[in-house]
């Protein structure tokens, strides 16, 4: 074989091995965006449970309604045991606002849908009295950056 000849191959597996890592990156690129749906789709899923799991509770639960609308008229007339009830009901919207934060601030899920979540759940959150924030906020060790995030958009100052 000549050499020009050989140096003509050479030149071909070049471009060959250039084409071949242009589609290996396409290839991860395109794994990237489908895995980053798929967290987003898995997210927005959970949340969807949690909101959806908090209607259903009101719903199938006179005993709950009931209690809430005690709750948001006077929490002073709860008993101990409504009163616990009460809170855990409030903490299930926070529970899952704190995740959808924590899943943004990880990076597995998109900006553009964390803020669609979060603008629901302040509206929902503004509707509840001013009492429920304060009450869960305190109720458990939340994620530092979540409950500094609410109690901005809540207006509200945490006392130490």
């Amino acid at each position: 074989m000549s050499k020009r000849r050989l140096k003509n191959w050479v030149e071909i597996a070049e471009i060959i091995s250039a084409v071949a890592v242009v589609l290996s990156l396409m290839y991860v690129g395109f794994e990237i965006r489908r895995t980053t749906v798929q967290s987003d789709a898995d997210v927005q899923a959970e949340l969807l449970s949690y909101t959806h799991q908090r209607r259903y509770l009101i719903i199938e639960n006179r005993d709950l309604s009931d209690l809430l609308a005690k709750g948001y008229d006077n929490p002073e007339n709860l008993t101990a045991g409504e009163a616990l009830r009460f809170q855990n009901y409030s903490e299930l919207l926070f529970v899952a606002w704190e995740r959808a934060l924590m899943a943004s601030e990880a990076g597995v899920f998109s900006a553009a849908l964390y803020n669609a979540w979060d603008d629901w759940f302040i509206s929902v959150a503004e509707q509840t009295p001013d009492f429920v924030w304060p009450m869960v906020r305190d109720s458990q060790n939340w994620n530092p950056s979540f409950a500094q995030h609410v109690d901005e958009v809540l207006g509200h100052a945490k006392l130490d």
